[in-house]
């Protein structure tokens, strides 16, 4: 059996029911008594910067509570066999197997183009991109050749769609706890980095690497800062003492897949094409990211960018706008100046936010109230420059405005990709406390449904680590891999 003090060692939800499983012998048909690896990896609550990423900003996030175990063995046959379970649902368990013979051709591995093909050509299987896709992503990227397949569980307390990073959690989740399992001693960037090329390459979502770096280098109570070009961990920012974080669940289901987040894109990569023309004829040197572009800098040229542009009026013109991960439809019609401006505006706002958070660590709640300003800032970008909020956001945001600071709520704003999902909130924590089921509740009377409220924090991957389970006489012992 378990030590005595396994569960009491450790709060985190989704390790308990694993461990639980095992005494139960819950799992016996899906894994046999030999060793298992299990990586845990938290959701992410993005405080500042969301949709900057890709075009290279500074952003701001933190770990939520919630997350997920993926538990992975090896097995004798050449199969990835997945099951996704989700912690006290009562919901039976979604399985799924791949042949590892399909990520391959002659010894060697296939294109991303036709895994990607043969996850999206089976609806009823499609969820398994982001797993298969992560290990997919390590075969290929690091030139791997299996000789056994894996049995593989998620085991998540975190729902699907929620602007949460769910996706992510799976992604770097699997990749963990493969890595341990096989020795193969990725770092946290590496992993971040083949988790983004799951997502983009795989799944087909034009996302950006914040998620990852968060999931992967996040801290139990800090916020994580991270530079996007293309992705680096800056420092840890505290949050001031008697203050943290909470999210609501807008109950509007976010994807980073839908054209809305991906036309936002678009249209900042064009803007960027277009800007680095005019520093040309200034005889200035091109940016890599719209993100280097100051506030000062691009008011002076962004009256030379279009508010929108047909599609195939802007390839006409300029033939690529440069993004790998996103692909222009002649016919589309792609706002630019509004997405531009967001880019540029909250790469600035984060690196305000994360200096009004420093001030406020010495006592001085005015900190708190700036940092809350700069989130009100960056959600009406959202809505007004990306077009990504909708009502339902815009109410949860709202109500946290109108009770304010003086009763110890800072600040709100969408999270991540936009177009739903969760908003993010700051307080006191006995504000919080007092607040937040109180706006929930509201909210619940709006949509007919208890929205998911997300607290605490918890470790990122890394510092979480990975465990080896192995089987001995009454049970299973556990120790760190």
């Amino acid at each position: 059996m378990l030590p005595r003090n396994m569960a009491k060692r450790t709060e985190l939800v989704e390790v308990v029911a694993f461990e639980r499983l095992l005494q139960r012998g819950a799992a016996d048909g899906f894994f046999v008594k030999r060793p298992i690896w299990a990586a845990r990896v938290p959701a992410r609550l993005d405080v500042m910067g969301g949709i900057a990423d890709y075009s290279g900003a500074n952003v701001c996030e933190a770990t939520l509570g919630q997350g997920l175990l993926v538990a992975v063995q090896p097995c004798q046959d050449r199969v990835l066999r997945i099951r996704s379970l989700a912690v006290g649902s009562g919901c039976l368990p979604v399985e799924t197997s791949i042949p590892l013979t399909t990520f391959e051709s002659r010894g060697k591995a296939v294109a991303y183009d036709a895994v990607r093909a043969l996850f999206h050509g089976n609806p009823l299987g499609s969820w398994a991109a982001y797993a298969g896709g992560s290990l997919f992503a390590l075969i290929k990227e690091e030139s791997i050749r299996l000789r056994t397949g894996f049995h593989l569980l998620l085991l998540s307390a975190v729902p699907m769609n929620a602007g949460i990073a769910s996706s992510a959690a799976v992604e770097i989740g699997t990749l963990c706890a493969i890595n341990a399992c096989l020795g193969l001693g990725l770092d946290a960037a590496r992993i971040a980095q083949l988790g983004q090329i799951a997502e983009n390459r795989v799944v087909g979502a034009p996302c950006g690497i914040m998620d990852q770096i968060a999931i992967a280098s996040g801290r139990r109570g800090q916020l994580l800062h991270i530079l996007c070009r293309p992705g680096s961990v800056v420092d840890t920012v505290a949050i001031p003492k008697g203050t943290g974080f909470a999210g609501i669940n807008s109950m509007v289901r976010h994807s980073v897949a839908a054209a809305p987040y991906g036309d936002v894109r678009i249209g900042a990569f064009m803007g960027k094409r277009i800007l680095n023309g005019l520093r040309a004829k200034k005889g200035l040197p091109p940016v890599a990211h719209l993100a280097e572009i100051s506030d000062v800098e691009l008011s002076g040229m962004q009256q030379h960018l279009p508010e929108a542009l047909k599609g195939s009026e802007f390839l006409a013109r300029h033939r690529t706008h440069g993004d790998p991960a996103t692909k222009i439809r002649p016919g589309g019609v792609y706002r630019i100046r509004g997405p531009v401006r967001h880019a540029v505006r909250e790469n600035e706002r984060v690196l305000r936010f994360i200096e009004a958070l420093r001030a406020a660590a010495t006592g001085d709640e005015s900190g708190c109230v700036a940092a809350g300003k700069e989130m009100y800032g960056a959600h009406a970008s959202y809505r007004d420059e990306c077009r990504l909020s909708v009502p339902e956001v815009d109410a949860l945001v709202e109500a946290v405005r109108l009770r304010g600071a003086k009763k110890g709520l800072y600040g709100a704003k969408i999270t991540g990709g936009g177009a739903g999902g969760t908003v993010a909130i700051f307080g006191r924590l006995d504000a919080l406390k007092k607040h937040v089921p109180a706006i929930a509740a509201e909210h619940a009377r709006r949509m007919g449904a208890d929205p998911d409220v997300f607290w605490g924090t918890s470790p990122g991957a890394l510092e979480f680590g990975a465990r080896r389970y192995e089987p001995r006489a009454g049970g299973w012992s556990c120790r760190q891999a």
